[in-house]
């Protein structure tokens, strides 16, 4: 019964598992080393597995390895189409305080954000393979790039910013409101009476 359950399991979840999925659904961690000799799934790090016949989706992958991450600055640009240029390495925001050697390895941009703003303006949306990532939503993603401005390229802070503010879904009061917890607010209104 449980190798039907983890079956099914694996391809609800798009070819993913993890460790901590399985036994969620009280499946014992041994059928999954029983998937891995069998060949049914393939241990991509500690804890995570995927299916030989699933697309590589490095978003949702790492995610599941640190679940603590929540994509951000030009990763999040481009995920939600205010940047052409696909990342070569991911950006990701922790709160301060966050171990983030283990994720240096995996070479992700690391940010990190003081607790209390960690989960301002968090969201989830699909990868483009169509699994659930944590990424920051676009009025969030515009105060993160100006706060960290001169860690970003400046034709993709410029670029993001110019297609942000023609954007007819942009919300300039969440986008306000951000800036002023996030200490933005000042540069974002130079940026802004350039910009519209």
């Amino acid at each position: 019964m449980s190798k039907k359950k983890l079956e099914e399991l694996i391809e609800k979840q798009n070819g993913y598992i993890t460790t901590q999925d399985a036994i969620y659904e009280g499946i014992h961690r041994e059928y999954l080393t029983m998937f891995v000799e069998e060949e049914k799934l393939i241990r991509t790090s500690p804890g995570v597995y995927q299916s030989p016949d699933a697309w590589e989706d490095k978003l949702y992958a790492y995610q599941q390895k640190k679940k603590h991450m929540i994509y951000s600055h030009d990763t999040a640009l481009f995920l939600h189409g205010l940047s052409d240029r696909d990342p070569i390495h991911y950006s990701v925001t922790l709160p301060t305080g966050y171990n983030t050697s283990q994720i240096k390895q995996i070479e992700l941009i690391t940010y990190t954000i003081k607790p209390s703003l960690f989960d301002l303006g968090k969201m989830t949306m699909k990868s483009p393979c169509g699994n659930d990532i944590a990424v920051y939503d676009k009025e969030r993603t515009i105060c993160d790039i100006i706060r960290s401005r001169s860690r970003i390229d400046k034709q993709i802070l410029n670029d993001g910013l110019k297609r942000y503010f023609k954007d007819t879904s942009k919300n300039l009061n969440n986008l306000l409101i951000y800036a002023k917890k996030i200490g933005v607010d000042n540069v974002l209104r130079n940026y802004m009476e350039i910009l519209l």
